[in-house]
C-alpha cells in the first residue's frame, strides 16, 4: 500500500481527473496567494493581524511555483526558450520588486524569478548529465570512471546553483533551490515530494509564518497533470511585475 501511494498518490483513492487540480488551476492558486501576499505588504502593514494572515496565505505560492517549474521543465517543447523567458522576467521584475519594499533598486534582495531561473538551469544541467552521454576526456574516464564523474559534475552543478542563490540574495536563498531540487528528484514519488515540501517550510526557517507554506503539499497532492481549460502562459509571466507596479502605483498616487 505504501509503495502504491508513493507511486500513484491520491489517484489511488480518488478520481483526480474529475476532482483534481489542473495545471491552469494550480498556477491560478499560486498567483492568487502571491497577490494576497503582496497586497498585505503594500496595504496592511499597519494592521498586524490582517498583515500576518495575508503573509501566511502568501507562503503557499513559492512551493507551488517550484513544483510548476519542475513539471513545466519536462513538458515544455523548448527548454531554451523557457529558460530565456525566466531570465528576462527576472530582470524585468527587479525594479517592481524593489519598489514593493520601498526602494528603486536594491541589491540586498532579488525577486523570485531569479530563484526560479537558477533552479531551472540547475535541473537542466542535472538532466543533461543523467540523460546524455557526456564526452569526458579518456584519461579521466580511465582513472575515475563515468559514474563517479557524473556524480562529481552533478555536485558541481548543485553547488554552483546554491552559491549563486546565496550570494545574489534571491528569494528564499539556497533553501529555495533545494526545494526545486527535491521536486526534481522526487518527481515520481509522492511521499518523498510531500516530505520534502514539509521539511522545507517547517524545518528550514524555524518558527515563522513560513510554516503555512507546508499546506501547499495538499494542493500539490491534488494535481492531476492535465492542462486545464485555459493556458494563459505569458499572462502568468507578466502578472508578476505588472501587479506589483499596480499595487505600488495605487498606494503612491491614489492613497494619500
Amino acid at each position: 500500500m505504501f509503495n502504491n501511494f508513493n507511486e500513484k498518490g491520491l489517484s489511488q483513492v480518488i478520481d483526480l481527473k474529475k476532482w483534481g487540480i489542473s495545471t491552469f488551476s494550480i498556477k491560478l492558486i499560486a498567483v492568487l496567494t502571491m497577490f494576497i501576499d503582496h497586497f498585505s505588504i503594500v496595504f496592511l502593514a499597519d494592521h498586524q493581524k490582517l498583515y500576518l494572515t495575508g503573509r501566511a496565505i502568501g507562503r503557499l505560492s513559492f512551493p507551488i511555483f517550484c513544483f510548476i517549474l519542475v513539471e513545466g521543465f519536462f513538458y515544455t517543447k523548448n527548454r531554451l526558450k523557457h529558460g530565456i523567458l525566466l531570465g528576462i522576467f527576472a530582470l524585468i521584475s527587479e525594479v517592481p520588486y524593489d519598489l514593493l519594499y520601498g526602494s528603486v533598486f536594491d541589491l540586498e534582495r532579488q525577486n523570485v524569478f531569479f530563484s526560479l531561473f537558477i533552479g531551472y538551469m540547475m535541473i537542466w544541467g542535472l538532466d543533461f548529465i543523467t540523460s546524455s552521454v557526456v564526452n569526458y576526456p579518456q584519461k579521466l574516464l580511465d582513472k575515475i570512471g563515468s559514474l563517479r564523474l557524473d556524480s562529481f559534475m552533478e555536485l558541481v552543478v548543485m553547488s554552483v546553483a546554491f552559491l549563486m542563490a546565496y550570494f545574489i540574495k534571491c528569494s528564499y536563498s539556497y533553501a529555495g533551490i533545494m526545494l526545486i531540487l527535491c521536486f526534481y528528484v522526487f518527481r515520481k514519488y509522492h511521499i518523498g515530494r510531500l516530505v520534502a515540501n514539509v521539511i522545507f517550510n517547517i524545518g528550514m526557517f524555524g518558527y515563522s509564518i513560513q510554516w503555512f507554506g507546508a499546506l501547499s503539499a495538499i494542493i500539490i497532492a491534488f494535481y492531476n497533470n492535465t492542462p486545464g481549460r485555459f493556458k494563459w502562459k505569458y499572462i502568468f509571466y507578466l502578472f508578476y511585475p505588472v501587479h506589483i507596479l499596480v499595487l505600488v502605483g495605487i498606494k503612491i498616487f491614489l492613497i494619500k
